[in-house]
């Protein structure tokens, strides 16, 4: 009996281990923000820490916005494959509420 709790426990043990490795490393959503400007570079990173290395990430200036309680900040993706848009809602407080990535695909995912 002792020997099967352990086999257990060292299967759970390395399973956990090894899951820890393929975990994406965490972006901090709460951003320092006092303009639309810092608005548009915290959603910048963030999208930046979502999109494969290769991506380039263009703020649309002219769509992106200001409202009485949030920014919401427009972008343009391109890689070598597949060119796409995205979106970005950042409270006054600097942290990012909604975010959305049309035709074009997050890290980690296979090119369709």
């Amino acid at each position: 009996m002792k020997h099967l709790f352990f086999r257990f426990s060292l299967i759970l043990l390395l399973v956990g281990v090894a899951g820890c490795g393929f975990q994406k490393q965490s972006f901090d959503m709460q951003g320092q923000v006092g303009d639309i400007g810092d608005a548009m570079e915290h959603c910048r990173r963030f999208m930046t820490h979502l999109l494969p290395a290769d991506s380039y990430i263009y703020i649309d200036q002219a769509s992106s916005r200001e409202t009485e309680d949030h920014y919401d900040i427009f972008l343009d993706l391109h890689n070598h494959y597949e060119d796409g848009y995205g979106q970005c809602r950042v409270n006054k407080k600097g942290l990012i509420i909604y975010h959305v990535i049309r035709d074009f695909n997050e890290r980690g995912r296979s090119f369709q």
